[in-house]
């Protein structure tokens, strides 16, 4: 980042100093208005700024005074450094005016939504600073923009003509957008910051460009235009279109990743450890961790509440086994019993009719299924995955399920399905739809603490739904996916904040009664390293969920009601834990 001069620098802080001097003399209601006023520009400047957001979120922009001509068609900022530089100085700004408000003479919904914003931005500008530049990789194996961009484009949304014309639009700028993102990874690679799995991006680049024009991302980009009603000539000339693009833009972008990734083997510049091989790399990895769990808690104490919670965890699941061992038979055998469920469709019904017991009502839970794109299920081994619905359409939620998973009936399935549909993340945004008013934290919000740890909360009460299967059997199949992840996560903070190497995993893992072979042991250790903070969204976010559950419990005993308690903790809809816990705090207080 350029810095300022000193001039400028003296001037700042003699306009400070002045402001400093000043009373603010507004009142509780002007704050109020202005704070909503900044709030909706920062809605309205986020559509317009990012045409994937505005094109997901809103089926009709200018009905939120979205002026769509400002909307530039890209897949989203250039990784190089004057654009990421321009959008981060834009952040700060607005970072600066927020700053401004005083949070005591917001109403109780505008603190809410102060402290989300204060949450996301605090971390976002520390992020920022000059001696982080180049330590975020792009190229991630599990998340990275070479894995989501088929996805991406696979599920894209056609609403109209326009729509068509843009998605021309968007595939001509892989390669650009790829471009600068290979440039940003060289950098990094210079630097000696460079730290990815080359071996699975490899991979994956390969199977792309082998399908080529024949992909089924193609296919399923056309099969969009197909159900518009565009005539016969018209469609066929967009499809001729789009064909040039993909080849020209979208094959050679993964033939460039995947020259640049094998040059870089060859270079032997790649960190096969952790964050805390840099020289910023502790703080980095804290404050990325930070981000992801929802809360400010250190590595430390989320390292601590991780420990103990393996502990909690596998005390619980020795006594179901031992309380229950004609029962366990199954698990131990690794051979689950079935579900009696055919189809995925089956699950989201029933579960459909059963979380009206204990979750709060939802008028609007319709749906389709759609099955995974064919490249996307071979490659990924997702089963099921969730599309977040625009804010203003009335379009059934969209689950895409993976056809090649083994079939509807395995308690893994049923599982992913709870997480992904009911009462998991299709009934999540559409309570949140339906009960909260505030655009912001509908669409801009990003906590992903709350939205994955509310899902694998709502999959594992899901189990309460399952007929026909032990009890038992289900209690401890939960326990012992708790205890891996808990020693999973507890393993990621000590490869990237403490320096673990393979052979420290190895033997924290072992120490744990994880056994696995070398090289399933290998294989997850470059997981974790070439995916930082990858799992404790889900598993850190549930356990917040679920101590604010326990407490509840024990604080009102007879009096803890199910429905309610899950009210509290859906009513605040996108927000950190601290937010979370004012609604609970707010449902116990009630309720005594």
């Amino acid at each position: 980042m350029t810095k300022r001069i000193l001039t400028y620098v003296l001037s700042l802080v003699m306009i400070f100093s002045l402001m400093g001097c000043q009373k603010d003399t507004k009142s509780n209601e002007e704050t109020q208005k202005e704070f909503d006023a900044f709030i909706n520009k920062e809605f309205v400047d986020a559509m317009e700024n990012d045409y994937m957001t505005m094109h997901v979120y809103l089926e009709n922009p200018k009905d939120y005074g979205v002026d769509q001509s400002k909307v530039k068609v890209r897949l989203g900022v250039y990784l190089d450094e004057k654009s990421q530089k321009e959008a981060i100085k834009e952040e700060q700004s607005s970072y600066e005016k927020f700053k401004e408000f005083d949070r005591e003479k917001l109403t109780e919904k505008q603190k809410d939504i102060y402290d989300i914003y204060e949450y996301e931005n605090s971390l976002s500008d520390k992020l920022s600073d000059d001696k982080f530049d180049y330590y975020e990789p792009v190229f991630q194996s599990m998340t990275g923009i070479h894995y989501q961009i088929p996805t991406l484009f696979a599920d894209w949304e056609l609403r109209n003509e326009q729509d068509v014309k843009d998605l021309i639009l968007l595939v001509k700028d892989v390669k650009p957008y790829i471009d600068s993102a290979l440039e940003y990874t060289k950098k990094q690679e210079e630097k000696g910051l460079l730290m990815l799995d080359l071996d699975s991006v490899i991979k994956y680049c390969k199977n792309i460009i082998d399908k080529g024009s024949k992909s089924s991302v193609l296919t399923s980009m056309n099969e969009s235009i197909d159900t518009l009603s565009l005539g016969q000539s018209k469609a066929e000339k967009y499809k001729k279109e789009l064909k040039e693009a993909f080849t020209s833009s979208f094959v050679v972008a993964y033939q460039n990743i995947y020259d640049v990734m094998n040059d870089f083997k060859k270079s032997g510049k790649n960190n096969t450890e952790g964050l805390a091989k840099f020289k910023y790399g502790k703080e980095y990895f804290e404050l990325k961790l930070q981000q992801k769990i929802g809360s400010l808690k250190t590595a430390k104490e989320v390292k601590e509440m991780m420990e103990k919670g393996f502990d909690d965890h596998l005390q619980t699941l020795q006594e179901v086994i031992m309380n229950n061992v004609e029962d366990m038979q199954p698990l131990i055998n690794n051979k689950l019993p079935n579900t009696s469920y055919k189809s995925y469709k089956d699950i989201l019904d029933s579960n459909k009719k059963k979380i009206k017991e204990n979750f709060p009502s939802v008028n609007n839970l319709d749906y389709v299924i759609k099955d995974i794109n064919e490249e996307i299920a071979s490659d990924s081994g997702v089963a099921a995955y969730f599309n977040i619905p625009a804010i203003d359409g009335n379009s059934a939620k969209q689950l895409r399920v993976n056809p090649k998973n083994g079939g509807a009936n395995t308690i893994d399935t049923y599982s992913t399905v709870s997480h992904e549909g009911f009462p998991g993340h299709m009934y999540q945004y559409a309570y949140m739809y339906e009960n909260v008013d505030s655009l912001y934290i509908k669409a801009i919000a990003n906590v992903l603490a709350y939205t994955e740890g509310y899902a694998v909360y709502a999959q594992y009460e899901s189990f309460n739904y399952l007929d026909g299967i032990s009890k038992a059997l289900l209690e401890a199949f939960k326990e012992n996916m708790l205890v891996s992840y808990d020693a999973i996560i507890v393993a990621d903070i000590g490869i990237h904040y403490e320096g673990w190497s393979l052979d420290e995993f190895k033997s924290y893992l072992r120490g744990k009664g994880l056994a696995l072979d070398d090289d399933a042991f290998q294989q997850q250790y470059l997981q974790l390293q070439a995916n930082p903070a990858a799992f404790e969204a889900y598993y850190v976010g549930y356990h917040e969920i679920d101590m604010m559950k326990q407490d509840a419990k024990n604080q009102l005993g007879e009096k803890f009601d199910e429905k309610e308690f899950n009210k509290a903790l859906l009513e605040s809809g996108t927000a950190t834990f601290e937010v979370v816990q004012r609604h609970v705090n707010e449902y116990i207080s009630h309720a005594k």
